[in-house]
Parts: structure tokens; C-alpha cells; sequence
């Protein structure tokens, strides 16, 4: 009984801050729920559970699901004497990874365990201490540090800095896709750290995904800071393939590289085949190939073309759609041949991406043209005016009337021809002859008292004009001026008239009287 009581004092102890950690419960509720477990009745047992979990769950303070990582955390706990395990932070294949602190250090670090399966399997621990052993001598900002390894009590375990963010995959899920300049930047930064691992210590990562990658914020305006994890697979490139072989198809066959699936010897390229197919999924939202089983997905990756991105989201650069060809391509000598190839690649379509310097603001592309708006105005005394139309004579406008009254002409086609023509007259080419002042034009065209025609220099020679043919109204082309015959006189109905719409003599008189009277008041003040 005695020792029944210790032992449940002891993983409440234990218990408290975990259950904290991972927000289960409150700081105020756990107080109760410590107190009434202490002093109440004592639980009974589960097979296959703690004391402790099956109090808490008999008060139904935690969930089925939630006592099971209690339970894990808690029989963990008793293998990793420096180490303070808070929270499960995910399980797989390879094993469960917990948050934990270093008590001697008090860093935070994600403490990795190792599968019982695996553990069974002499062959996989012997590489995965191979691994520890390899990292933990490497140090690249875009590679998650190796703190340090080990096996206690017939498990391994591998202790590696903790990152706070999310993985590729959970933004995926959130975003459904990723902005473009902000997907390169993170591939050249994973280049980057598998160039250095593979020139430091001959490692292949083979399971590049999103999961495997984290950044260290959410914010996708801001350019991210992209670390690799999970060195679980990685396999030295001098090492006997026969050690692995039960390890051959070992990975994510989304992202399987065609030589990984037919078993061959792999180097960088086969990573840098991953990293091109994650990329491809952030850019469009799916992955590069899909079938209803692993076997269907893995003879995609080795027998179907390259799929293009740019068929799924149009908008992507050609310089992007190139990057994730070329790093997916069938034969490893097609690809990029080394990372330092990759981020060159990479670096030229952010290039391409950003505005080009000196032009119109970003969300200006193309230039604003303002048109200018025409005003009328009050010709000058002395300004040049395009040429007006020649005056015709009173005898030449008598016989034009006489011959009307002869002749009806109220027709549409003869205005829409007068109308045209007056438009020749008005646009034709100017000429230094044609170019008169304003009191010539006014003397040209004010009637003679005592004649009653157009006093003036120009005054061609009077005679009957003769009317245009039906084919000539009919036509829906204006002459040219030079082929206006203007020895002949024109009919009036076909002479544009100027006559100024003026305001009258009443306005002038009661302006001038008021400027009259504003003059006297401010004399007389």
C-alpha cells in the first residue's frame, strides 16, 4: 500500500508538468485534480496503462488518446535520466519523437526514439549510429543539429535542436499552395544543406518531403528559414549496399527517385530528384505523381514524362518550370549535377521574378498615358489659321439658287456629299498661299453694301456651278483637295459657310455700363 502511494505521488510528480505542456488542462484545474487523486480513493489498475493515466482517466480528465501519450512519455521518461520530456510531438515509421529539455544545458530538443521493429533489426541500428555519429560533427544553419545519441535500456535514441515552426506539409494544408519566389528561396536554402552534407560526409538524405522540412514561421510574406530533419534513412554512399537491402524501397514513393525504386546506387542527384518533386507539390498543390497503390506511384516515377508545373498553375515562370524539370529528369545525368547547380538555377528565376529596376512602380506594369484634352479658344490677332474655304461669288451663289429651284435637291445624299466635302476643304493639307490672317478672312468674306457680294483680292470668275453627279453623292469617299478642280465655281451647297453665333450688342452695353460705374465708385472713394 505504502509503496503504491510513492509510486503514484511520484508520477503525479512527473505527470503534472506534461499534462501542463501539452495544454490539457489548466494550472487551477490540475491543482484540484492533484489534490483530489492524492486524497482520494486509490485507482485501480489498468492492464496496459499507468496508475496515474487510469486515475485521470477514470475522472475523465483526459482522453482515451491523450492517456496513451501520457503512458508514452511517462515510460520514457525513465530511459532518458538528462533529459525532460514535455510533449509527443509526432510517431512513424522510424520511431516517436518527443519535445524534451537537456537538463544540463536546459536547451530544448527534439529527442527521437527508435521503432521496436527496428530495434529488432541489428543491421538498421548499427546505420543509425552511423548516422548519429556523422552528424553530430556537421553544423550548417539549414540542417538540424545533432545534439547527441545513444541507446539506453535496448532503445536508441537521437537527441536534435528543436524547431519551433511547421512543416511544409502543415502549410500545404493551410494554404493549399505556396507563393513561387517564397518556394525557391526555401529550395535553395535545402540545396544548400544537402550540398554541404553530401561534400562533408557523403550522406544521402533519400526521403526528402515536406514533412521532413520545417521553417521557422508561418508567415509566408517574409522569406523563410528552412531546416532538414529527419536523417533517419540517410545512407553513406561507401557503405555495402547488402547492409540496407531490406531498406531499398525504404521512403515516400511520392518522392521516390527512379533509381531509389529500382534499388541502385544513390549519391546527391537522387536527393536533389526529392527536392524538385517536393517543390513541385508546393508550387501546385499536388504531387507529381499519383495511383491508387505504392506500386502504381513508384512505375510513374520510372516509365511517365516529366509532368510540367506550369500545366497545373499557368502563371509560373518559365524559369521555375525549367528548375523543377530539369531537377525531376528520368536520367540522373540530366538533372543538376551538383546543389551548387541547383541554387545557380534557383537564383536566376528569383532574378526573373523581381521588377525590373528603374521602371514604373509594381503595380504599375505598364506606363499610365494621360491623353491631353482640347479647349476651345479665341484665335489671336495674328495667329496663322488652317485654310478656309474659297469664297464663291453672289452671281455664282444667284445661279446655284436659280438652277435649285429648277432642280430639287433636298435629298440626304446631296447633304451627306456637301458634308464630306466640306471636311476635305477643312482637313486638306495646308499651304503657305492657303495660310491667311483673321482680318483677311473677315474682309474676304463681308458682303460689298452697294453690290451685295464678297468684297475682296479672291473672287473667282462668276458662272454657273455645275451639280454633282449621283455617283459622286453616292460616294463615301471625300476628295482629296488637289483633286478639287478650283478654276470652276461650286455651288453653294457645297461651300461651307462661317457664320458667327455672336451674343449680341445687349451684353457688350451692360458690361461696359458696369465697368463705368466700378471706375466711379473708386474715384469717388
Amino acid at each position: 500500500m505504502a509503496e503504491m502511494t510513492e509510486n503514484l505521488e511520484e508520477l503525479l510528480d512527473q505527470a503534472g508538468p506534461v499534462i501542463l505542456a501539452n495544454g490539457w488542462v489548466t494550472q487551477e484545474q490540475w491543482i484540484e485534480i492533484d489534490l483530489s487523486v492524492r486524497t482520494g480513493n486509490r485507482p485501480t489498475p489498468t492492464v496496459g496503462r499507468s496508475v496515474i493515466t487510469s486515475a485521470l482517466l477514470e475522472r475523465k480528465v483526459l482522453t482515451r488518446d491523450q492517456g496513451l501519450d501520457l503512458d508514452a512519455i511517462l515510460i520514457s521518461q525513465r530511459l532518458f535520466t538528462d533529459f525532460r520530456l514535455e510533449r509527443k510531438l509526432g510517431s512513424g515509421g522510424m520511431g516517436t519523437v518527443f519535445l524534451a529539455r537537456h537538463v544540463p544545458t536546459n536547451r530544448a530538443v527534439a529527442l527521437k526514439t527508435m521503432n521496436a521493429r527496428l530495434a529488432a533489426d541489428q543491421g538498421f541500428v548499427e546505420r543509425f549510429h552511423r548516422e548519429a555519429r556523422a552528424l553530430e560533427r556537421l553544423d550548417h544553419p539549414n540542417v538540424a543539429q545533432i545534439i547527441a545519441s545513444g541507446e539506453e535500456g535496448g532503445e536508441c535514441w537521437l537527441a536534435m535542436e528543436y524547431i519551433q515552426g511547421p512543416s511544409l506539409m502543415s502549410l500545404l494544408k493551410k494554404h493549399k499552395v505556396l507563393p513561387e519566389a517564397w518556394c525557391l528561396q526555401m529550395t535553395r536554402q535545402i540545396a544548400a544543406g544537402l550540398g554541404y552534407v553530401w561534400t562533408t560526409a557523403a550522406l544521402v538524405h533519400r526521403d526528402l518531403k515536406p514533412e521532413n522540412i520545417l521553417v521557422t514561421g508561418e508567415d509566408l510574406a517574409q522569406p523563410p528559414v528552412a531546416k532538414l530533419i529527419d536523417f533517419g534513412l540517410v545512407k553513406n554512399n561507401q557503405e555495402d549496399d547488402r547492409l540496407t537491402q531490406t531498406g531499398m524501397t525504404i521512403g515516400t514513393p511520392l518522392y521516390m527517385s527512379p533509381e531509389q525504386v529500382r534499388g541502385e546506387k544513390l549519391d546527391v542527384r537522387s536527393d536533389i530528384y526529392g527536392l524538385g518533386a517536393t517543390l513541385f507539390h508546393l508550387l501546385t498543390g499536388g504531387t507529381p505523381y499519383n495511383g491508387s497503390s505504392p506500386g502504381t506511384i513508384m512505375s510513374a516515377h520510372l516509365t511517365e514524362a516529366v509532368p510540367d508545373p506550369g500545366a497545373r498553375v499557368p502563371s509560373l515562370s518559365q524559369g521555375t518550370r525549367t528548375l523543377v524539370m530539369t531537377a525531376m529528369a528520368k536520367s540522373v545525368d540530366q538533372r543538376f549535377l551538383s546543389c551548387e547547380a541547383l541554387i545557380q538555377a534557383c537564383d536566376q528565376a528569383l532574378e526573373a521574378l523581381e521588377p525590373h529596376r528603374g521602371d514604373a512602380p509594381k503595380l504599375l506594369r505598364k506606363p499610365l498615358i494621360l491623353k491631353p484634352i482640347r479647349r476651345e479658344r479665341t484665335p489671336l490677332a495674328n495667329e496663322v489659321l488652317p485654310p478656309l474655304p474659297m469664297p464663291v461669288a453672289h452671281d455664282a451663289r444667284r445661279a446655284s439658287s436659280a438652277d435649285s429651284a429648277r432642280r430639287p435637291v433636298a435629298t440626304a445624299d446631296r447633304r451627306s456629299s456637301s458634308v464630306s466635302e466640306r471636311r476635305t476643304v477643312v482637313t486638306g493639307s495646308r499651304t503657305d498661299s492657303q495660310r491667311l490672317k483673321v482680318q483677311d478672312v473677315i474682309s474676304e468674306l463681308l458682303p460689298d453694301p452697294e453690290h451685295g457680294q464678297t468684297s475682296g483680292p479672291l473672287q473667282p470668275t462668276p458662272a454657273v456651278a455645275k451639280p454633282p453627279s449621283s455617283r459622286q453623292l453616292k460616294s463615301p469617299l471625300p476628295l482629296a483637295p488637289s483633286a478639287i478642280d478650283k478654276s470652276r465655281p461650286r455651288s453653294a451647297a457645297f461651300t461651307e459657310t462661317h457664320h458667327s453665333a455672336g451674343i449680341g450688342l445687349l451684353p457688350w452695353v451692360v458690361l461696359s455700363a458696369a465697368v463705368l460705374a466700378l471706375l466711379g465708385y473708386l474715384l469717388l472713394a
